[in-house]
């Protein structure tokens, strides 16, 4: 097992039979959400694609600021890249495939043809192997073959192999083979524990001045979550991907794990083999809130898909890619990457866009290396790329940072779930980016047609700006406002649940017409004003078609 060298692991502390009980509605009284903020989410969701789009480019018309002075400095040396021994993975020119001989050598063909060149550095290379690279085929072949996915072939070689140079080789024949790369090697995006083990209450969800590692927090520095759950708690059926180590079966999640999928060990084995890693995760999304013990996560109702990819804690980025694509075609909403990888290659990208372009929400941490760059698969835009801040609204010292960063959430001392019924405090990027994922969740509940582009619109608008002012690449737009992100959701206009409106829900409005009899359970109702008239319609047809 290769050895992970941005991630070390360190045993959490488990703090049996805490009782935390549901949140107060108290909170520190809290600005109201800027007009400019208003207006950015309105102009992003005017313009938004229809049904499930994807977020072109993290840039838009902003100007991030300058990096601010050399507080938090990027290490002296480049973040180490790691890769796999043993094979490398090549997407093949269109109409390519890889045959083996009668006498055992692989040959790469095309109209039964070959290139006498390729074929003796493949039969210098010592091919053992060429097989597909998803250990699953795609459900949607068509979107697959557009972004290049169903080209990915996995080449295996002896042990020893110089893979570099070898990738380097393969390269110069452009019209066999266009991408010969490395497999890297990447895992959790775990942090280190904090100073008190003993950590009584969960400040990321509702800052009181809470002590951590000895410092007392900032009230206020929270996700404002009693704020989130005046609007919803979870209700939705959705479902959330956990790529990581696995899920246990822990009491707070009872009812909620969906069966998954093992990558490494190509099983349905899901059970948390990285020291309660993805289970720490997990909790943060989905743990089950007022029910008197323990803790609550972000969505109390939603449910879990294991995939794991890593084994036990470290793993290849193609087991990301597979991992990725099983979520998509297993129904994943919202894709949770507690994972930070360097090499960033091109088959994970393809898996990416594979899911960015079904419509699955996709979040991943920055990574936990200080480092001037963020880790794969964050760094891509189609991913919500999460740092990690302190108690006192501070980017945390380790989070990764740099252009592509859309916002920071609460990552030291994190009160989640550990083994199968203790609890625990964790450290990192890994754990912030849950509570995006687990918003993102309640704010699908409210309004399941939202897409990717104008969730993350959203998000950032109402983020509350850290310092230096504006957007900047430490804190991207800002810290997790929850509270504020629900509180900006449009209500659907669809009335039928087809994320379109058309007539369908022109006759529900107009058979609705007059005084609403339940005020609280009146869909037509789009005003909130207990009447269904001219005002509904007029925002009905300035949707239609939408």
């Amino acid at each position: 097992m290769p050895i992970h060298v941005e991630n070390v692991e360190i045993e959490d502390v488990e703090i049996k039979n805490v009782e935390t009980g549901r949140l107060s509605s108290a909170h520190p009284a809290r600005s109201p959400i800027p007009l400019a903020a208003m207006v950015a989410v309105a102009v992003a969701i005017a313009s938004s694609a229809v049904g499930q789009g994807i977020r072109p480019s993290r840039d838009g018309d902003r100007t991030p600021s300058p990096p601010a002075p050399a507080v938090e400095r990027a290490p002296a040396t480049p973040v180490p890249v790691e890769f796999a021994s043993g094979h490398l993975h090549l997407r093949l020119a269109p109409g390519v495939v890889a045959q083996q001989g009668a006498e055992g050598a692989w040959r790469l063909r095309r109209n039964g043809r070959g290139d006498a060149r390729l074929d003796a550095r493949l039969q210098e290379a010592v091919i053992e192997a060429i097989v597909p690279a998803l250990r699953r085929v795609p459900a949607d072949a068509a979107l697959a073959a557009a972004v290049g996915l169903d080209r990915f072939v996995r080449v295996e070689v002896p042990q020893g192999t110089d893979l570099a140079r070898l990738a380097a080789d393969l390269q110069t024949f452009p019209g066999w083979i266009e991408i010969a790369e490395r497999d890297g090697v990447g895992g959790v995006a775990s942090g280190f524990p904090p100073n008190d083990p003993l950590f009584p209450v969960q400040w990321y969800l509702q800052n009181t001045g809470q002590v951590v590692n000895g410092v007392a927090g900032a009230p206020g520095a929270d996700i404002d979550i009693a704020g989130a759950w005046s609007v919803t708690s979870g209700g939705a059926d959705l479902v959330v991907a956990v790529l990581d180590s696995g899920i246990n079966p822990h009491p707070e999640l009872e009812g909620r794990i969906l069966p998954g999928w093992n990558v490494p060990q190509n099983s349905t084995a899901t059970l948390d083999g990285c020291n309660s890693h993805g289970t720490h995760v997990a909790g943060v999304i989905g743990a089950r809130g007022d029910n008197g013990v323990g803790i609550a996560g972000v969505d109390w109702t939603v449910q879990l898909l294991p995939v794991v990819v890593v084994n036990p804690c470290s793993g290849l980025e193609s087991f990301v890619a597979d991992g990725l694509v099983f979520a998509t075609d297993h129904g994943a909403d919202i894709a949770n990457m507690s994972l930070q990888y360097s090499a960033g290659t091109a088959f994970l990208h393809a898996a990416v866009q594979y899911a960015a372009h079904s419509g699955v929400v996709l979040v991943a941490a920055s990574g936990n290396s200080a480092a001037a760059q963020l880790a794969f698969p964050a760094r891509w835009p189609e991913t919500i790329a999460v740092g990690a801040t302190t108690p006192l609204d501070a980017r945390w010292s380790s989070s990764n940072y740099g252009p592509g960063l859309a916002l920071v959430a609460p990552g030291v001392g994190i009160r989640s779930l550990t083994g199968f019924s203790g609890y625990g405090d964790r450290t990192g990027t890994s754990h912030a980016v849950p509570q995006v994922s687990g918003t993102i969740a309640l704010m699908r509940s409210v309004n399941p047609c939202l897409d990717a582009a104008v969730l993350q619109s959203i998000l950032e608008a109402t983020a509350t700006d850290l310092a230096p002012a504006g957007y900047d690449l430490f804190t991207g737009f800002g810290r997790l406002d929850a509270g504020a992100a629900l509180a900006a959701v449009p209500r659907p206009i669809d009335l039928t649940g087809d994320c379109v409106v058309d007539g369908a829900d022109l006759a529900i409005l107009l058979g609705a017409w007059g005084p609403c009899a339940d005020p609280l359970d009146c869909p037509a109702d789009l005003t909130g004003d207990g009447m269904v008239d001219g005002a509904d319609l007029a925002l009905l047809l300035g949707a239609w078609g939408r």
